[in-house]
């Protein structure tokens, strides 16, 4: 199993989707641990790997600081809030 699918697993278990939206200090804290390595580009690079496949939400409420929200299940997006709520969106490809 590779480094990205540990991870993806792990979050998952311990659904991390409910703690909502967290800086990236904390993904990287959870990323060192499970993996047991402690090089920032990686763990950068893992991190970034898993944005570009939809597994994080980024937050756009400020623009100084990013926070980014885990999501187990990347073919479902969520559009911005309305009201306190998310919806999801399902994308469908014809």
């Amino acid at each position: 199993m590779d480094a990205m699918n540990s991870v993806i697993g792990y979050m998952k278990h311990k659904n991390a989707s409910n703690r909502g939206f967290l800086k990236y200090g904390y993904f990287k804290r959870l990323i060192c641990y499970i993996l047991d390595f402690h090089k920032d580009y990686y763990i950068r690079k893992i991190f970034l790997k898993m944005c570009k496949k939809g597994y994080f939400i980024k937050s756009e409420e400020d623009k100084k600081t990013f926070k980014y929200k885990f999501n187990p299940t990347p073919e479902i997006k969520y559009e911005k809030e309305i009201n306190n709520k998310r919806e999801p969106v399902t994308l469908t490809f014809e």
